[in-house]
């Protein structure tokens, strides 16, 4: 099991969805965005659990995000409606079918999807987010 290689996993799974056809996978909140439709995911924190006389497992706690940057076109904000859906729907599929990210988490699990605006660089974007938690046993050994 490694840290950077459940993080490698996430960013190769979120990189195969194709409906919709994310332009970029990013790895961490984003500060700007050029072109959508995009997915991000980044740490949003860790619970120490499942210890033991020798080691510590967690939790650990990741926002995954897609982007679509909404238009004044109705022709457009009626597309990305269906865009949303498919992510949501993508998301939960490709996360589920690798739930321990290739070796690298005992276990995962999504979380209910949900939807929004979010304001950035001038621009209006509307959001999918979906939380992911993943459980690490024996993260941290314990010597004595």
């Amino acid at each position: 099991m490694s840290r950077s290689g459940a993080l490698a996993q996430i960013d190769t799974l979120l990189s195969t969805i194709t409906d919709p056809p994310f332009v970029a996978v990013y790895r961490g909140e984003p500060l700007a965005i050029a072109g959508t439709p995009v997915v991000a995911f980044w740490m949003t924190g860790r619970i120490p659990a499942f210890e033991t006389l020798g080691d510590i497992g967690s939790r650990v706690s990741v926002m995954i995000r897609a982007f679509f940057r909404m238009q004044d076109s109705a022709d457009v904000r009626e597309s990305i409606e269906l865009e949303v859906w498919d992510a949501m729907v993508e998301i939960d599929s490709k996360l589920k079918s690798d739930a321990n990210l290739g070796g690298h988490v005992t276990d995962s699990s999504v979380g209910s999807a949900t939807i929004g605006y979010l304001n950035m660089g001038g621009g209006v974007f509307r959001t999918v987010s979906v939380p992911f938690e993943m459980q690490l046993y024996s993260e941290v050994t314990i010597t004595p």
